[in-house]
């Protein structure tokens, strides 16, 4: 689907293949919504920029800038889901004094949203300044991102304290995983938005430029901030790692109080025996048959019963 919005009056009207190359590029912004190979071409071709340059990747972490003599090309991504389902889009931007084209995934409308809102009603915005306003919503979205983050987190180092399952070091790690791919994604953006500051006025305007600079900042707090979650992480893993230690030197202690306990009762109940085969004695006392089957049955259950209480005995799933 191709959209158009006029820069000057913020306008938004749909139109056909066909109606591509009389549209003037002057104060226009194209924006494709899922383009196809015959969109693509089309506005390759009206806008002389080639059609590789617009395709959209289809490796979703492709983050770079090419700037050219009469344009400029970002290729940018949006995060959908980071932690239960990775989910990247990628976007292309493509923008010179006079027209900005956008192509990009159905699912970036609600970010695409709340840059239109932040264009002048009265002025016109040059494409430079739009598509400074797509990508700091982009960086700004990230924030809701950390707070996933930071309620995980939480969660996790609660799970550290109460259990110790080989689950919930799976899930420190698999987390730890997609922080390294978010922080990685983070540098990646901050390093392109630090080309277009340092671009010369021919690519951004002066005022877009300014305020590349707000944009930078947000990327690096958030950087610091992945940072800070990552160390805490891998100290929830040290955690878990001394509570099990603890655990197993209590498991250990307990099990070699048994073993002594079980040792006395072993030399009592045997020393009548060893006695009598010393001495060469047949028969030693006169105790009743069941008293013997009773002892000898209560000194096996007793330890096993006490064994399965503290689960020493049970095979974890």
């Amino acid at each position: 689907m191709i959209r158009i919005v006029n820069l000057a009056d913020n306008s938004e009207s749909e139109i056909a293949i066909g109606e591509v190359q009389r549209l003037k590029l002057e104060n226009i912004w194209i924006e494709i919504i899922d383009p196809t190979v015959e969109e693509l071409n089309a506005v390759s071709e009206k806008s002389e920029i080639p059609a590789d340059f617009l395709r959209l990747p289809e490796a979703g972490n492709v983050i770079n800038l090419r700037l050219e003599p009469d344009f400029g090309i970002i290729n940018f991504v949006v995060l959908g889901e980071i932690f239960n389902e990775r989910e990247i889009y990628p976007l292309v931007i493509a923008f010179s004094k006079s027209f900005l084209i956008t192509m990009e995934k159905k699912e970036f409308q609600r970010i695409v949203g709340f840059a239109k809102e932040r264009m002048h009603k009265v002025k016109v915005d040059p494409p430079s300044l739009v598509a400074y306003y797509i990508l700091d919503e982009i960086v700004s979205e990230h924030f809701s991102h950390l707070e996933k983050i930071e309620a995980l987190t939480a969660n996790l180092e609660e799970e550290v304290m109460e259990k110790t399952d080989s689950g919930t070091v799976k899930k420190i790690f698999r987390m730890k995983s997609r922080l390294t791919s978010f922080n990685k994604i983070l540098w990646y953006e901050r390093g392109l938005i630090f080309n277009l500051k340092k671009c010369g006025a021919v690519c951004v305007s002066a005022k877009a430029k300014s305020l590349f600079d707000t944009t930078h900042e947000y990327l690096t707090r958030q950087i610091d901030i992945v940072e800070t979650y990552r160390e805490i992480l891998s100290d929830a893993i040290n955690a878990h790692l001394s509570t099990v230690s603890n655990k197993i030197n209590t498991s250990i202690r307990n099990l070699t109080v048994v073993i002594f306990y079980l040792t006395i009762i072993t030399t009592i109940t045997s020393f009548p025996n060893t006695v009598a085969t010393f001495f060469g004695i047949a028969q030693f006392g006169h105790t009743d048959y069941i008293i013997i089957f009773t002892v000898l049955l209560l000194s096996i259950i007793l330890p096993f019963l006490w064994l399965w209480r503290k689960k020493w005995l049970r095979l974890e799933k």
